[in-house]
């Protein structure tokens, strides 16, 4: 993995989705950032919830609440960005929404009636089902998924370069030897593809050092400053190699 220091860019950050739900609505832009914070973060959220004893069903619905709550009642007014790790930040808003609305029905849950998202719950306690048996703390669970989460998002904008430079097929030989999945046979991806090996090899050097770039840029966006990129990537590793 390269240091932080070789990522060309520092971009624009998650505190820019909370900025944007701080402002005033243009033309929806608020409902728009909270649609994109609930399909990103909403799994490590859902996985906290069920380490700490939610059904499925209440799990959902807790996340979507609190996120609506969020939105409702200015809850991004603070802290100030950017400051700190922003899992930091979401995973103790949801510890105060759950303190301070653990005895209501939440009338405002689900924003009335209609999910923000869809909520692919059957992934998500497939993911759950898988770790069960392992003794996760609802925060250790949250930061699997959290990593999960960086991982995921990181492959998802390589296969979309890949797939706009006309690589899509090269991309999908070659991905299981970038994810946790059985490794592709070079000799068979370079027949499928008429590449020599030295190039389907170089290829696959090429894919993996984008990859690392992709999860430094992820990890970037969730932190307020180069200071912190250090370190997040570091626990970032350090619960990916596990």
């Amino acid at each position: 993995m390269p240091t932080t220091s070789q990522a060309s860019v520092f971009p624009d950050t998650r505190w820019s989705l909370i900025l944007r739900l701080r402002g005033p609505d243009i033309e929806g832009s608020a409902d728009l950032a909270l649609n994109e914070l609930c399909r990103i973060y909403w799994q490590p959220l859902y996985a906290y919830l069920r380490r700490s004893g939610h059904d499925p069903e209440p799990a959902k619905d807790v996340v979507q609440g609190f996120l609506v709550q969020l939105l409702a009642n200015k809850g991004f007014a603070r802290p100030s960005p950017p400051e700190g790790r922003f899992r930091h930040f979401l995973l103790g808003s949801l510890r105060n929404y759950l303190i301070s609305e653990a005895r209501k029905q939440a009338a405002i849950k689900r924003g009335g009636g209609v999910d923000m998202v869809p909520l692919d719950v059957e992934l998500a306690e497939a993911v759950f089902e898988t770790q069960a048996a392992e003794p996760l703390s609802p925060e250790a669970a949250f930061d699997r998924q959290w990593a999960q989460t960086v991982w995921t998002q990181a492959l998802r904008r390589l296969r979309e370069e890949q797939h706009a430079r006309g690589k899509a097929q090269l991309f999908d030989l070659l991905k299981p030897c970038l994810a946790e999945e059985p490794r592709q046979n070079h000799a068979a991806v370079a027949a499928a593809t008429g590449l020599s090996g030295a190039a389907v090899a170089l290829a696959l050097h090429r894919l993996r050092r984008r990859l690392r770039e992709l999860v430094i840029e992820e990890l970037a966006q969730t932190v307020g400053a180069h200071a912190d990129l250090d370190d997040e990537l570091n626990y970032f590793l350090s619960i990916w190699s596990k």
